[in-house]
């Protein structure tokens, strides 16, 4: 896809309608009202219980086994609880309707951890493939899923990850499919916002994952193109940290030496290291930057007012207070504990709800019937709009071709088994160190 160029302010709360057509080639247009706006696609606030684990005995042919592939430690485990508790809701509601041609559906959760810590996450895969599990929702972080892809393709089962933004994922594989845009996206809105604010030397905290350079190279494109340098932090000036630094007070002198109007910060778990460094060295938050990978709530990390006023991108919309609610209800129930950050909930969501309806399209829930029918469900054939398990249910039993519009807001998968149609949101810091929604444009 190409990167399309606009200097128009991306305002943090009015969006014009021409600052949208960066986003995705063929779709430009500003929502009068976002997914967020809308029901939720869950047919109720209340917490509905746990699937059941799969066991031995359940044939993936017969029985919707989902493998969750998700990040419950390392440095993403903070977006864990949001997208567990997106797929275990969606599940619920999935044997609430009727299960998948008329089977209830059953779950085996695995942790997917980081990349430093791949021997989890290769476990994980390993776990699940000897178990024949009908398809995998993850891993949130790109390279995790670079990492075990192969085997994972290798077994024929398909892959669907809520949070992988990378964008040479695209077309990676006939087995893999994302609710996620792809970095592209987030990079040209990000980019665009901070040359709209005025910025024009720009550095970049960025560690050493393909994630993170790859959201960098974007965002660097696009400044560039905009008239603007990235002073500190560019590709292949060899500023990158690894990911397993902890110690920034030295990064930071050396970015804030190059005399810079604004600072992206692209990491994950490390940015609560980074931005006590970032305050302690005198640095103005209000020029600082976050990306979706550590978009969370600092208020328990930080003295109040040190975010005051940083902003913040990420794909996905910011969900209503109906589908918080019911996540929160969902986790309180079957973790007990309370959901705090919902980034990928909606993706997560929706991506089990897809594809158990390709099973129940295709009379079946082993993965090439759910790979063949994922699209078509999505919306590629130009089906019947539905927007719950329950509904679309009744639609494909009827023999009608459906589109299944959820709270997530993308659209039919593409060639490449990417989202067609997705939102970008733009968030901004309060003196409590929490973010609030400003803003979402749709490509």
């Amino acid at each position: 896809m190409a990167l399309q160029k606009w200097r128009g302010r991306l305002a943090v709360g009015a969006l014009s309608a021409g600052a949208i057509a960066l986003l995705i080639a063929g779709c430009s247009s500003t929502p009068s009202s976002t997914p967020s706006d809308k029901s939720s696609g869950s047919t109720s606030t209340a917490a509905l219980p746990k699937s059941k684990t799969c066991t031995s005995s359940d044939d993936y042919a017969k029985t919707f086994k989902l493998g969750t592939f998700l990040p419950l430690t390392g440095s993403l485990a903070y977006l864990g609880p949001a997208a567990v508790s997106g797929s275990g809701q969606a599940l619920s509601e999935i044997d609430k309707a009727g299960g998948v041609n008329g089977v209830p559906t059953c779950v085996i959760s695995t942790d997917s951890s980081d990349t430093d810590n791949p021997t989890i996450g290769d476990a994980s895969i390993k776990q699940l493939l000897q178990a024949k599990v009908s398809a995998v929702l993850g891993a949130e972080s790109s390279s995790v899923t670079k990492n075990v892809m192969d085997q994972v393709f290798a077994a024929e089962t398909v892959m669907l990850s809520p949070a992988n933004t990378a964008d040479d994922l695209s077309g990676v594989s006939k087995w893999y499919f994302r609710t996620a845009p792809p970095n592209a996206i987030e990079a040209n809105a990000l980019g665009n916002l901070i040359l709209g604010d005025g910025y024009t030397k720009v550095a970049v905290l960025v560690f050493n994952d393909a994630y993170g350079t790859n959201l960098r190279d974007g965002i660097q494109k696009v400044v560039e193109s905009g008239g603007g340098k990235v002073v500190y932090g560019a590709s292949g000036a060899g500023q990158d940290f690894p990911s397993t630094e902890t110690s920034f007070g030295s990064i930071v002198s050396a970015a804030l030496a190059t005399n810079p109007d604004a600072i992206v910060i692209d990491a994950f778990d490390q940015t609560k290291a980074i931005i006590p460094a970032l305050a302690s060295a005198g640095w103005d938050m209000k020029k600082s930057y976050l990306i979706d990978g550590n978009l969370a709530d600092f208020s328990k990390d930080f003295d109040p007012g040190t975010m005051t006023g940083a902003q913040a991108t990420a794909q996905g919309v910011n969900p209503n207070d109906k589908f918080k609610a019911t996540l929160r209800g969902w986790y309180k129930k079957n973790a007990g504990k309370s959901v705090d950050d919902f980034g990928y909930g909606a993706e997560a969501y929706d991506g089990t709800i897809l594809m158990a309806l390709a099973a129940q399209k295709g009379g079946s829930s082993d993965p090439a019937t759910i790979q063949k029918n994922l699209a078509a469900v999505s919306g590629t054939t130009n089906g019947t709009k539905c927007k719950t398990y329950a509904a679309c249910l009744a639609l494909v039993k009827g023999g009608k071709e459906i589109q299944y519009t959820g709270p997530s807001g993308v659209g039919p998968f593409n060639d490449k088994q990417d989202p067609s149609t997705g939102y970008i949101s733009v968030y901004k810091y309060g003196n409590n160190n929490n973010y609030t929604w400003q803003s979402s444009v749709k490509g």
